[in-house]
């Protein structure tokens, strides 16, 4: 037990250093330090192979985005984020969608991807999935969000005997 709660520390203090660096930079607004803070998170979800890396900087983004005014991300960076959206780790949309939530009505042109994206994980079986974080962008944005579906549950069936 004692092991698994300093490796835990061990991945979430870097991750928290980070998060307030990026807040830090953010306070900085408009500076290249921030540019160039954006584009190395963006970088590092994109190409990095370790998935809860990748999750933790999807999350630094969203703080980011959180800290900051929406008119000082530029068009470029903002398609840069839409992108991120295009990736098979369920984690890293949800992080990606609320980074955009927290641009609100800026971040209009990820609306059509966020729409789509949504029709596919609504229905995704875990406790927790991006549909939530979809959907609260959407609103955010201000877009209404379509009803959520009624899904249905995959039943295994177990081999007799």
């Amino acid at each position: 037990m004692t092991q698994s709660v300093k490796l835990g520390t061990a991945l979430w203090l870097p991750t928290l250093v980070l998060i307030c660096g990026l807040c830090s930079a953010a306070q900085s607004t408009g500076s290249a330090v921030s540019k160039i803070r954006f584009t190395e998170t963006i970088e590092r979800i994109r190409t990095e192979k370790n998935l809860t890396v990748r999750a933790n900087n999807a999350a630094n983004l969203a703080a980011f985005t959180q800290s900051i005014h929406p008119k000082k991300v530029n068009d470029a960076t903002l398609k840069e984020i839409v992108s991120l959206l295009n990736t098979d780790d369920d984690g890293v949309r949800g992080w990606v969608a609320a980074s955009l939530g927290h641009l609100g009505p800026r971040a209009r042109i990820a609306v059509p991807t966020l729409l789509n994206l949504l029709r596919k994980v609504d229905c995704l079986e875990g406790d927790l999935t991006s549909a939530g974080a979809i959907r609260l962008a959407l609103t955010r944005i201000g877009e209404t969000p379509p009803p959520e579906p009624k899904c249905v549950k995959k039943m295994w069936l177990s081999p007799a005997g």
